[in-house]
């Protein structure tokens, strides 16, 4: 599984590390740990999840934390639970990365499918990333067809983002509440949906006139759109969110949502702790651009089964919009709450007028915070 992350080299310990055993720590500091993870503002949802705590052979100080369901993925944890960083770890003379080693070992032994095989080559810009040894029905998340994901552009729409979501997603809650201050990105939102309740909610959303924007309303404020989708809309939405669960797999564990693709081949299951930094993020892991990459300039939010000539959606170009009025209230129960864009396309030089210098932004990494440093887990 390729990861978002923070390269870490160490000269220390690498002559035991290829044959190193993991083991569970002592008791009370597993406990303590555990304790630490379950009063933190952002942690105390993950710890049902975590599978497993493991020593590592870099540090007595830290440890290895991997998760129940069908992905490979580790974090690294601090003995007292107090910071939790996603890294690979490369020991510095052979240049074994010790992360992917784990990573590699604990796939083998969940049965997932080898991430060595070569990824399809895109064939255009809004073509997903493509997910090495990726099989349909494997209880791996990936970004599937881009025909069946609400797609969306804010601003220029120059950078991409692929995600899998859900309406009864808590920590769906906090991305959504992070991208409505980003621009300049056009958004693949793909529904998964696990029982006929988040299915019939699913198909409501896709099937209003402005589906992102019924989504938002939905998960920021709980407000669900009173008109009742047509036959042709809703059994066309319904395949849609049939063939994402296929492509899936039953055995998909819904507390890895939402899950980011980018286009050069990185996901992360990590939210980013605000959404400057997931703005960042958003730059770093855009890949090269080709000479018939095209910029578009509308959002298209046409429901599903919706004619070819069908008029497309208003910009959704708003952070955190509110409330449509055609929305009303239909739940009692608390929601809970959840990188430097690229320069735009210049024009040719016998095209382009002269024009004031305009103010670059910094560059990716010119930030003093090492990326991704606030953990925030799914439910």
């Amino acid at each position: 599984m390729k990861k978002l992350t923070l390269l870490i080299l160490l000269a220390s310990h690498f002559a035991t590390a290829a044959d190193f055993q993991p083991a569970p720590p002592p008791e009370d500091v597993q406990e303590a740990l555990l304790a630490a993870l379950k009063n933190g503002r952002n942690t105390a949802a993950m710890v049902e999840y975590i599978d497993a705590i493991a020593t590592v052979p870099f540090s007595s100080d830290i440890y290895e934390i991997s998760f129940k369901g069908g992905n490979n993925e580790i974090l690294y944890v601090s003995k007292d639970g107090g910071y939790i960083f996603q890294a690979d770890i490369i020991a510095v003379p052979d240049a074994l990365n010790i992360s992917r080693e784990r990573r590699d070992a604990l796939a083998a032994a969940k049965g997932l499918a080898n991430t060595a095989d070569p990824a399809p080559t895109a064939k255009s810009a809004d073509d997903p990333p493509a997910k090495p040894g990726k099989k349909a029905g494997d209880g791996q998340f990936a970004a599937p067809a881009t025909e069946l994901a609400l797609k969306e552009i804010k601003g220029d729409g120059n950078r991409r983002l692929w995600l899998m979501t859900a309406p009864d997603c808590s920590m769906c809650k906090t991305l959504e509440e992070q991208i409505g201050s980003i621009s300049d990105v056009t958004l693949y939102r793909y529904l998964y949906t696990h029982d006929d309740s988040s299915t019939q909610r699913a198909i409501a959303i896709t099937c209003h006139h402005n589906p992102n924007e019924a989504l938002r309303d939905y998960l920021l404020y709980g407000l669900a759109s009173e008109d009742k989708p047509d036959e042709a809309c809703a059994t066309a939405a319904a395949d849609k969110l049939r063939r994402i669960r296929e492509e899936t797999g039953s055995s998909a564990d819904r507390a890895e949502l939402p899950v980011l693709f980018f286009p050069d081949g990185e996901e992360t299951r990590v939210l980013a702790a605000d959404s400057d930094e997931l703005d960042r993020w958003i730059t770093m892991h855009q890949a090269a651009k080709t000479d018939g990459d095209k910029t578009e300039s509308k959002s298209d939010d046409t429901p599903a089964a919706a004619p070819d000539n069908a008029t497309p959606a208003s910009d959704t170009n708003d952070s955190d919009p509110a409330p449509t009025d055609s929305a009303v209230d239909v739940s009692d129960s608390e929601k809970t709450a959840p990188l430097d864009a690229s320069q735009p396309p210049q024009p040719p030089a016998s095209e382009a007028p002269a024009a004031p210098a305009t103010e670059t932004p910094a560059a990716p990494g010119s930030d003093n915070r090492p990326p991704a440093v606030q953990v925030l887990r799914p439910q």
